[in-house]
């Protein structure tokens, strides 16, 4: 899984998705870095699976891609505790991710398989 993420973050395909807490804009965007910051903050690659890690790579995402962004993580907590729908703004992003690179795949399987082959 750690492979498919790795890939998924090497994606030039990647779209963006801004998302507002506490009043400022900030962006969602998969990139390598989201990986780094993961992987510093907690001291292992990210795995999906644990909803803590979920919410790890959610802050990691956001302080990889905003240079604004300061938040302890017991206050990122708090604030999505409060407001739900944070986490599922960034969730909705990581399936729209998910989507758009698996179609990519697909397409590029596709271009592959009609090759001619040389005898």
């Amino acid at each position: 899984m750690l492979i498919g993420a790795v890939k998924a973050a090497l994606s030039n395909l990647s779209c963006m998705k801004k998302i507002i807490i506490k009043n400022v804009e900030y962006i969602l965007k998969n990139i390598l870095k989201n990986f780094f910051v993961y992987e510093e903050i907690t001291g292992k690659p990210f795995v999906f699976g644990k909803l803590i890690d979920e919410y790890v790579l959610f802050y990691s995402t956001l302080i990889a891609n905003n240079e604004t962004f300061f938040m302890p993580f017991s206050e990122f907590i708090d604030l999505c505790d409060t407001d739900p729908s944070l986490f599922n703004v960034y969730k909705s992003f990581v399936v729209d991710e998910l989507t758009l690179q698996q179609q990519t795949a697909e397409a590029n399987n596709k271009k592959g398989s009609k090759k001619k082959k040389i005898r």
